[in-house]
């Protein structure tokens, strides 16, 4: 049989007996015109660092007999390593929290970004440098699957590694409302539950892809100097919902959301350097394509395809300590959370290389927290927070040829063909010749100083 010791389960016994009801931190509201808090202001100031890094994939068509999935006489179609990424990115978050009334509050988060920068180099496969036989730097065809006048012809510059630089700019500002429907400090017989709306505003400047790329088709935000823009210029809906129940020394919680966008009047889409990609010496468009971009048909259909985004999260917070009559807390905060994300034409880890926006398959981001909380005073906390996650592998180009019917010799002449998918490009999106992400790493950090009045 196994003893147990008995103080430390008698003292943390006792410590549930003694501990007062408290909503976790995530379910928090502002509250205002109630006894003895009349009004309730909370300000604070964020810095979020998150670097994200992953291996990006290309397939190839081989006739190896031994490659997986061969089939007589056609091949195999595999993956090979093309591209380490990563991006790094620095905000400073000021943060508003009124109390409007009753476990009703009214935030503004309007965050500075300080740094954005996207980089990729060449990997390696089988121990080696894949950057001597990589389909990027010697490919030879064109958009439309022509043979480029000059060869190779590479899709982007790579070379020894190559960093686009954003930021330096105010971002997207987010202002919602949440109220307290249940609040277990006024009754300690319901859990704390909470409902919120954010909303996302489009004003960050917009990044446009394409813009002052020259001949080898480098962003010119290649240079640090010259920060880009990174705005993507959609609104953003977030409906949540979260509860937590305090249990003695432990507050378990748990929380849901669905997030869904809506284009703006400003929204990038890749006909909108139509002209531009499709005449250059070597094509970045279709030049039929090109022409269905003015097609009232697909005005639409060839525009950006937003994505929305659900997830849960569960976690518990534990109180090492407390203290009611000097309002003093310690918490450390542990959760695991996961978030769906549907397929999508939108802003991917290519569109630096690109300079445009492609079909991303659907994926799965998951990953775990763990935070510390210190509230020193009635006035006074700090936050801190890390995080790691990794999304599922997924392709990160793939876009269809064309609406039912199509052909594919009919797709490369200079001639409109009404079919054609204007965003298809035979480099990126045929299949043999897509791109995809795989072994990707989120790694986050948050600080965070409170002042509430």
């Amino acid at each position: 049989m196994v003893r147990l010791p008995l103080a430390p389960l008698a003292a943390l016994a006792l410590a549930a007996l003694a501990s007062p009801g408290g909503a976790a931190e995530l379910t928090q509201v502002a509250t205002a015109a109630e006894p003895g808090n009349p009004f309730d202001l909370r300000l604070s100031i964020r810095w979020d660092r998150t670097q994200q890094r992953g291996k990006i994939t290309r397939e190839y068509a081989v006739e190896d007999p031994a490659a997986p999935g061969f089939v007589p006489p056609f091949g195999a179609v595999v993956d090979r390593t093309e591209l380490r990424y990563r991006r790094v990115v620095n905000a400073l978050v000021p943060r508003i929290a009124l109390g409007l009334y009753q476990d009703l509050e009214l935030h503004v988060d309007i965050p500075y970004v300080l740094t954005d920068d996207r980089s990729w180099r060449y990997g390696f496969e089988n121990g080696l440098p894949v950057g001597p036989t990589s389909g990027i730097a010697n490919n030879g065809v064109d958009a439309m699957d022509r043979p480029c006048a000059t060869l190779p012809c590479p899709l982007f510059p790579v070379g020894s590694g190559t960093t686009i630089y954003h930021g330096g700019k105010l971002g997207d500002v987010r202002a919602g409302i949440e109220w307290g429907i249940f609040n277990d400090r006024k009754d300690d017989t319901k859990p704390a539950w909470v409902v919120g709306l954010d909303v996302t505003m489009p004003t960050a400047a917009l990044d446009d892809p394409s813009a002052g790329r020259g001949a080898v088709w480098l962003s010119p935000h290649a240079d640090s100097a010259k920060p880009g823009s990174f705005g993507e210029k959609v609104w953003k809906f977030d409906a949540w919902t979260a509860l937590s129940r305090r249990i003695g020394v432990i507050d378990p919680y748990f929380r849901a959301h669905v997030t869904a966008m809506r284009k703006s009047n400003d929204t990038w889409s890749n006909c909108l350097a139509a002209d531009a990609l499709s005449t250059r010496a070597v094509p970045e468009m279709t030049l039929a394509g090109a022409e269905n971009c003015t097609d009232p048909g697909w005005e639409d259909a060839a525009g950006a395809k937003l994505p929305y985004v659900a997830g849960l999260l569960f976690g518990a917070e534990i109180i090492p300590h407390e203290s009611a009559a000097d309002e003093q807390k310690v918490a450390i905060d542990v959760r695991l959370w996961g978030d769906y994300t549907s397929r999508q034409r939108f802003y991917n880890e290519l569109t630096d290389a690109s300079g445009k926006l492609h079909w991303t398959e659907p994926y799965y981001t998951m990953g775990g927290l763990v935070a510390l909380y210190l509230r020193a005073s009635r006035y006074l906390s700090l936050h801190a927070s890390a995080s790691l996650a990794t999304m599922t592998p997924h392709f990160l180009t793939g876009e269809s040829l064309g609406r039912e019917g199509v052909e594919a010799g009919d797709v490369t002449g200079a001639t409109s063909n009404g079919q054609l998918n204007p965003n298809f490009d035979w480099r990126y999106d045929a299949p043999g010749r897509r791109f995809r992400l795989t072994e990707t790493s989120l790694f986050t950090m948050s600080v965070a100083g409170v002042l509430q009045f």
